[in-house]
């Protein structure tokens, strides 16, 4: 415990918890092996976050000791991907439940239904939140009935077990049929009169000008940022691992939001009444008015004569020293 001045405050419990633990097993904290560092992992279950951390604090107390880090070894790296495995494994049923639920019609509902559906599938598979927010629309493809996704490594996604869920090719096509849709016709008026009717199309006659439109948006990013209503940036805007972490997190928790119909307003017709103008009252202005409204001007020009040579005087200065900056970083080069 001597060591213990080389952790935050935050990280002190952790490394007390490990050796409390060690000494009720009567087993060594400091020196530790990897086995000890696995039986604590597997006797005290936590979070995956949480067991990492408590890795760290001990690999960290025992470098500032100069002995070898428990937390390297082969065995507690296979021991962490074997429960971070089965954490995915229990909540891929979840996950394609959650999704089969998800509309897919309707405004905003639908939009957002759609791209939680990939989000939960893709973040359900093993790829981070960092990975799934720098896909690209041409890292997925289709191939029967799966789902590849080309990141970083290949990743097959083959159809659910559970009868009757959708399988990640249809719940990747229901987005891809919202991108195409962007891709003919950016308008978020027509896509919400799609969903609205349920009418979005799922394939387009073939067109060579519409081929090179869809070819030109393959490198834009998978998912972007959506407000609520409906509107997507202009720009190339990546969906952040954060934005992708909450959405997924709220969803298995039962907090996801609830996107309710966005109410547009009705175009009118030949028989709505028209509006009727609005009649302000006749202001009547005294003989003075436009006297003083002269006068304010002439008061106002005479404060702000001296602006012009102020302004030059501070630009002069900020020169001078900008200047004797520069001849500062020279120096110091």
């Amino acid at each position: 415990m001597g060591f213990t001045i080389s952790l935050s405050a935050k990280d002190r419990p952790v490394w007390a918890l490990f050796d409390d633990w060690c000494a009720g097993a009567d087993m060594a904290a400091l020196p530790a092996d990897p086995l000890t560092l696995g039986a604590f992992i597997a006797e005290n279950p936590a979070a995956l976050a949480t067991q990492r951390r408590r890795i760290t604090v001990v690999n960290t107390m025992h470098r500032s000791a100069d002995l070898p880090a428990p937390g390297n070894a082969d065995t507690i790296r296979r021991m962490i991907g074997r429960v971070r495995a089965q954490r995915l494994s229990e909540l891929r049923s979840t996950i394609s439940e959650i999704v089969d639920h998800l509309p897919t019609a309707g405004w905003t509902a639908g939009l957002f239904g759609r791209r939680d559906g990939l989000l939960l599938l893709l973040a359900v598979s093993g790829l981070s939140f960092e990975h799934i927010s720098a896909l690209r629309r041409c890292d997925l493809h289709i191939d029967d009935d799966t789902l590849v996704v080309e990141s970083i490594h290949t990743l097959t996604l083959p159809p659910f077990h559970l009868p009757g869920s959708l399988s990640p090719a249809q719940i990747y096509q229901q987005w891809s049929e919202i991108l195409a849709f962007q891709d003919r016709a950016p308008s978020t008026r027509l896509l919400a009169n799609r969903l609205d009717t349920d009418t979005l199309p799922t394939s387009y006659p073939p067109s060579e000008a519409a081929e090179q439109r869809t070819a030109q948006h393959q490198a834009d990013p998978l998912f972007t940022p959506i407000d609520r209503w409906g509107h997507t940036p202009f720009g190339k805007s990546v969906l952040s691992a954060q934005s992708i972490a909450r959405v997924f997190t709220a969803h298995v928790n039962g907090q996801a939001a609830t996107h309710h119909p966005h109410r547009r307003p009705a175009r009118r017709t030949d028989d709505a009444p028209a509006y009727e103008p609005i009649v302000y009252p006749e202001v009547v202005l005294d003989d003075r008015h436009y006297e003083a409204g002269i006068e304010a001007r002439r008061r106002a020009h005479e404060a702000l004569t001296d602006v012009t040579s102020t302004l030059d005087d501070i630009e002069n200065r900020a020169d001078a020293i900008l200047g004797r900056l520069l001849a500062v970083l020279d120096s110091a080069l």
